[in-house]
């Protein structure tokens, strides 16, 4: 019986736990996506490239995950927090990250003004390339769909499989983990932040990334729900597939991407303050939900 088997060690061994399996996945899954390609002779690059990103998120992310809570703990639900959610909370977190857009548009500019000294100027220019690269690839994945059934694939592998997946993985069980094994949250909001970003591999999105994954891992403390990160993390990357869809080079004056960046401090001063207020409310609103269930 493996059940909880490792729920009294240390977090050193939980780590390699934490590394093997959703590695071992990633690739029992990689290879499942290429048996799938294969049966049904899938011959479009992009549509063979995204299921294996189907396959391969599903299997290091999803699966892992209730794996790794499987051995770490006897009650795999309560382990992740996957507890029902207020539908306002969820309605709340989505807006959050609407409001945010320019103020995560903004420090990802100041992330790429970033100079390396002229002894790591190699490491810039790897840096650059690479994410240069990885850009060009997400835009053609992400305008290779015109229909609505592409749509529906795009929304899947880069919206709802990540948002769940990863949000399983780095707050469900990491954050989980680091915050029982160093006995303090916030800690764990942050180290598991800079690991979720970290595995991104993007120098010049570090930032935003690790400010969002603590913003999920915060709003994993005040809700005790993991489905609230997972609304905000969908909404994240949903915004962007459902703009190149609708919007992206149809003749719209507005950027998405661009938006805050630079420019009129007006859109950055409205996302501040209209992203401030509505974490307001939804800390406000869980704290008096929180001492009426006391009382």
């Amino acid at each position: 019986m493996l059940k909880a088997i490792f729920e009294k060690d240390s977090c050193w061994i939980k780590s390699i736990f934490i590394i093997i399996v959703p590695l071992v996945f990633s690739i029992l899954f990689i290879g499942i996506s290429y048996g799938v390609s294969a049966i049904f002779h899938v011959s479009d690059e992009a549509v063979k490239l995204k299921l294996m990103q189907l396959f391969s998120a599903t299997g290091m992310f999803i699966c892992s995950s209730f794996v790794l809570a499987y051995l770490f703990s006897s009650h795999i639900r309560q382990f992740l927090l996957l507890r029902k959610p207020d539908v306002r909370m969820i309605i709340l977190a989505a807006l959050s990250m609407l409001a945010a857009i320019p103020l995560i548009n903004f420090i990802g500019n100041l992330n790429n003004l970033v100079v390396f000294p002229e002894s790591l100027k190699f490491a810039e220019e790897f840096f650059r390339a690479y994410e240069e690269k990885l850009a060009i690839l997400t835009e053609q994945l992400l305008t290779s769909g015109d229909s609505f059934s592409g749509l529906a694939l795009n929304l899947l592998v880069m919206a709802i499989i990540p948002a769940l997946g990863e949000e399983l993985l780095f707050r469900g069980v990491i954050q989980n983990s680091i915050a029982k094994s160093l006995k303090s949250k916030i800690w764990a909001i942050w180290i598991t932040a800079f690991l979720f970003s970290a595995i991104h591999f993007q120098f010049y999105g570090f930032i935003p990334r690790l400010l969002l994954g603590a913003y999920f891992g915060y709003l994993l403390v005040w809700s005790q729900s993991i489905w609230i990160p997972i609304a905000a993390h969908f909404t994240n990357n949903a915004t962007i597939v459902l703009f190149y869809f609708f919007l992206k080079g149809k003749e719209f004056t507005v950027d998405l991407e661009t938006v805050g960046a630079t420019g009129s401090p007006q859109w950055m001063t409205g996302s501040i303050l209209l992203f401030a207020l509505i974490v307001l409310i939804i800390v406000t609103s869980l704290r008096q939900t929180k001492s009426r269930t006391m009382k």
